[in-house]
């Protein structure tokens, strides 16, 4: 069965818009010093490839794998990257590669980490607490022993509308809800060409604190070792031997 696909009705301006709220070469640029001797990289929620993209042009010899339940954002992904970057239409809670990691990374694609300045939450698209455990579980058996799983902090928990040029218009509205004592950050895209509204998507991510996140990578095995400064926050898999 094909994963849900929460990307298709903005698949059209995507680019355009995280282009303009994202520095993807400096994000690059900061994952390439992470990144050490690792060679064989799994990104988890690659999107439309543009983070890879400029990954590549730093690290062309990197044996990347990128996988993303949004169809649509694949297909831009295949167009971007061709033939450099193994790709996947899969769901990361049910993952099964016939291949180790020596990495792996996620900035939004399945989680990011968010701050609302009071509290750092993980924000993850995948909505059900045992479903995220178990994508963990699974991001953790496909890396190799004393692998490393990165999480990237995200900014996209702040409504804004941005002018892209004289025909496009970018809005997106975030809201925090609590429903049945989960919280949910509630992100609303919509895109405009000559004021014509041409693509909307509504995005729902369980919000979940550090501390019980922190519990339940311990409990697959992957320890924290860093958060450089609150950016990336690096937990690497316990030897077993």
């Amino acid at each position: 069965m094909m994963p849900n696909d929460l990307y298709k009705g903005m698949s059209t301006f995507y680019n355009a818009f995280v282009q303009r709220n994202r520095d993807y070469k400096a994000i690059a640029t900061d994952l390439i010093d992470l990144f050490g001797n690792a060679k064989t990289i799994l990104d988890v929620g690659i999107g439309t490839g543009l983070l890879v993209e400029q990954i590549l042009q730093l690290r062309p010899d990197l044996d990347i794998v990128g996988i993303d339940t949004s169809s649509s954002l694949l297909t831009q992904a295949k167009q971007c990257l061709g033939s450099k970057v193994t790709l996947y239409c899969e769901d990361i809670s049910n993952l099964h590669l016939n291949q180790m990691f020596d990495l792996a990374y996620s900035r939004g694609g399945a989680w990011a980490f968010v701050n609302d300045g009071d509290t750092l939450w993980l924000a993850s698209h995948i909505l059900d607490l045992k479903t995220i455990e178990q994508s963990f579980a699974r991001v953790a058996a496909h890396l190799c022993d004393q692998g490393r799983l990165i999480i990237i902090s995200s900014n996209a928990n702040h409504t804004k509308s941005e002018q892209a040029d004289n025909e496009m218009l970018f809005e997106r509205t975030v809201t925090k809800e609590l429903i049945e004592d989960r919280q949910y950050l509630i992100l609303n895209y919509q895109g405009y060409h000559l004021g014509n509204l041409v693509g909307e998507q509504q995005i729902r991510m369980r919000l979940i604190d550090l501390e019980y996140v922190e519990k339940i990578l311990d409990s697959v095995g992957l320890r924290s070792i860093s958060d450089h400064n609150g950016e990336y926050h690096i937990y690497q898999k316990r030897s077993f031997q």
